[in-house]
């Protein structure tokens, strides 16, 4: 059975002590990605001035005005992700696969036939889709000639009472870990502390209040794995409608939901002969979970008979999150005297819940351009801007959120994201292509560089329903930072995502 370990202050000032990896965290739970039905992705998104398309009403609410009749869609994907990472110059390759649902929603139109009034029609709609897929399994290994998993606990452990990391004669692990962690006075840095104390990585010398490190080593081997799993699910409600021949408008309500598992294990071999370690093994679970809510406005207006343009705005996206962590630390062990020691503090039944918080994510302006070749074909521009600068975490009145949110000042910046797409019809075939570039939020591309992609995709359409595929290719750099203190080493790592998505659209 479970143990719930419910801390009031863990959170606040222990797991976010080091706001530039949970800044890579904050982006990786709230970027939304290039994605939807696969009309949409094979012209890499780039239809802010065109709508009559499910997942356009993301972009633009105005877009299902542009429908004539109703219309129903669902679409399914397959995402491969490859991944190469180097880490002091071991280079690891890795392959992900997974798959499913990514699209659905449908649009209600209701035409005025009453000629005398300027507004033609009006729509209702919603579309959910996979704003993000967590789903990847990163490998970083190499042979480390700096730091080691000793040094992640001796941080933790300075400043602290070496003598509260014992244990007496009624305690058990379990307990004292669960004491920590629910101590406004102790909290993540001492059950990280305690961790490697009873593990015997470390030692406490109390006449001299010294921690000194039972791992002895001139380099290291690591084989650490970051896995990732679940979803960011965005659900647009829809209202819209068109005015005379050349305006459409609408709005939207944007319901998001959010569900995250993060899990990274680091084995750790390679120590001297004369070390008392010989062997470490450490694995860290999280899970987060919520859902936020934005508003969205946009309008569509056809200059000309080929010329159309776009315009929207979205809210920031308001999210409250909550977190759960379970620990997990195995060593084996060789004294002076050639007795073996395998050392297990299994607790990953020990769930660490924190309080929930709430993140605001930047706003986004966008400026479309479409000029139509008649029945033939269709070019497309979007042009977004994106403040980063403008996220936030609560709650305000914290001096480690105060912080954190500084250094949201300092390492991001505004940014414009690219997208440009085709489209060239030969009966009732339809062929087309796309790019996008999206610039990194990070002023330091290092730590995530731009992300830039192609499309291309073909559409058959019978009339009454319309089948279409799609396939998007992206590239992305990232590095990987091992861990928040000590071992806070880069894996660097160079991304290629692959996105095959069939779509069924039927209108009614």
């Amino acid at each position: 059975m479970k143990t719930i370990s419910i801390s009031f202050f863990a959170f606040i000032l222990s797991f976010w002590i080091l706001p530039a990896q949970n800044l890579d965290l904050i982006y990786s739970i709230t970027q939304e990605n290039l994605s939807g039905n696969s009309r949409y992705e094979a012209m890499s998104g780039a239809f802010g001035a065109l709508g009559g398309n499910l997942s356009a009403i993301h972009i633009n609410p105005a877009a299902s005005a542009v429908f004539n009749t109703s219309e129903f869609g669902l679409s399914v994907s397959s995402l491969t992700t490859e991944n190469k990472t180097t880490y002091f110059g071991t280079y690891t390759p890795t392959q992900n696969k997974s798959g499913g649902m990514n699209q659905i929603g449908g649009v209600f139109v209701f035409k005025n036939d009453n000629y005398e009034t300027a507004w033609k029609k009006i729509a209702f709609g919603f579309n959910a889709q996979i704003q993000n897929s967590f789903h990847n399994n990163i490998q970083i290994n190499g042979t480390n000639t700096v730091n080691g998993l000793d040094n992640y606990f001796l941080d933790y452990a300075t400043g602290k009472d070496g003598g509260a990391l014992g244990l007496s004669d009624f305690e058990s692990v379990r307990d004292v870990y669960q004491f920590f962690g629910e101590s406004s006075s102790h909290g993540y840095g001492y059950q990280q502390a305690f961790l490697g104390y009873q593990a015997y990585i470390f030692d406490y010398l109390p006449d001299d209040s010294l921690f000194v490190s039972n791992a002895v080593y001139s380099s290291v081997q690591h084989n650490h794995s970051i896995q990732t799993s679940g979803e960011n699910w965005s659900m647009a409600f829809t209202f819209s409608s068109q005015y005379n021949d050349w305006l459409y408008l609408g709005a939207n309500i944007n319901v998001s939901s959010v569900e995250y598992r993060l899990i990274t294990s680091t084995k750790e071999t390679g120590y001297l002969p004369e070390s008392f370690i010989q062997e470490t093994y450490f694995q860290n679970e999280l899970y987060t979970y919520g859902g936020g809510v934005s508003l969205q406005f946009g309008a569509i207006a056809r200059a000309n008979k080929n010329v159309r343009l776009g315009i929207s705005y979205k809210t920031p996206t308001w999210y409250e999150l909550n977190d759960e962590f379970s620990q997990y630390l195995e060593t084996k062990s060789t004294d002076s005297d050639g007795n073996s020691y395998n050392d297990v503090i299994d607790l990953t039944d020990v769930i660490n819940v924190y309080e929930s918080y709430t993140i605001k994510t930047p706003s986004e302006f966008r400026g479309s351009l479409a000029y139509i070749f008649g029945k033939r074909g269709i070019l497309s521009f979007d042009y977004s801007l994106k403040d980063y600068q403008n996220s936030h975490i609560g709650p305000n009145d914290n001096d480690v959120f105060i912080a954190l949110n500084n250094q949201i000042d300092q390492s991001w910046r505004l940014v414009s994201n690219f997208r440009v797409g085709g489209e060239y019809r030969l009966g009732a075939l339809s062929f087309r292509a796309g790019y996008h570039l999206e610039e990194s939020q990070y002023n330091n591309k290092k730590l995530l560089g731009d992300r830039s992609g192609s499309s291309y995709g073909i559409g058959l359409n019978f009339k009454s329903s319309i089948v279409n595929l799609s396939i998007l290719n992206i590239n992305q750099s990232r590095s990987h930072q091992l861990y928040d203190t000590g071992l806070s080493d880069l894996g660097e790592n160079e991304i290629n995502f692959k996105h095959f998505t069939l779509s069924w659209n039927f209108k009614f």
